[in-house]
């Protein structure tokens, strides 16, 4: 089963690129909806997704999507209704073939503070919170409950998935480059696509096709392919 990591990522716009961020993912997952293809969000930050698209047809389906995306509307925080100009970034890559990890006691630090907040004096009187960092990745995890051992196992738990999302997830060096070449610097200038929601339409800028911004919104992004 063929299956590709996009990454959609916040870039000019401030709030309103973060939105846009939400509502391609969105547009993705009805885009695998309707080609009868799986999907599972792999990561959700503020200005940031990263999902799995599964399933054979899903490298020719996504294969236009990489690059920056620019919009033009009126953000939905946009009191004065004047239009803006957004931009958030599109990249695409294959599976890596990947075997979980598993944490040696050597590649981790563990410290224990006093814990902070609620939860009565017992808590913030001893070192019940629990902070682990995986030193090679600099992924963190705290876990600030009452009790201490808990709140190690918890997190030692908490952090071996972290790690090995971080890995799957392409954040290795092998595709730092790739994922460079496919989102160029994710200027406004430097558009793969553009969305012109006041006139309803769509425009990819590589293929020179265009489309009404309902069927993209519908999931219907072969359209511009």
């Amino acid at each position: 089963m063929k299956k590709i990591l996009l990454e959609i990522r916040a870039s000019e716009g401030g709030e309103d690129s973060k939105l846009l961020v939400g509502e391609m993912k969105n547009i993705y997952i009805k885009t695998a909806k309707i080609n009868n293809l799986d999907w599972l969000t792999v990561e959700e930050r503020d200005g940031f997704v990263s999902l799995w698209i599964i399933g054979t047809t899903a490298k020719e389906i996504f294969k236009n999507e990489h690059g920056s995306h620019r919009w033009q509307r009126v953000p939905p925080t946009e009191r004065k209704g004047r239009v803006h100009t957004s931009t958030i970034t599109v990249a695409i890559l294959e599976e890596n073939v990947y075997k979980e990890v598993e944490i040696r006691p050597d590649e981790i630090r563990i410290e224990t503070t006093r814990g902070s907040g609620a939860g009565g004096q017992h808590k913030n009187v001893t070192d019940s919170c629990v902070i682990i960092t995986h030193l090679a990745t600099g992924v963190k995890v705290v876990r600030d409950g009452r009790n201490q051992h808990k709140n190690k196992e918890d997190a030692l738990e908490e952090i071996k998935k972290r790690v090995n999302n971080f890995y799957r997830t392409g954040h290795l060096e092998d595709f730092a480059e790739e994922r460079r070449e496919q989102i160029g610097d994710g200027t406004r200038g430097d558009k793969r696509r553009t969305y012109r929601v006041k006139d309803g339409m769509v425009t990819d800028h590589i293929t020179n096709k265009s489309a009404s911004l309902k069927d993209i919104l519908r999931g219907k992004i072969e359209l511009l392919s």
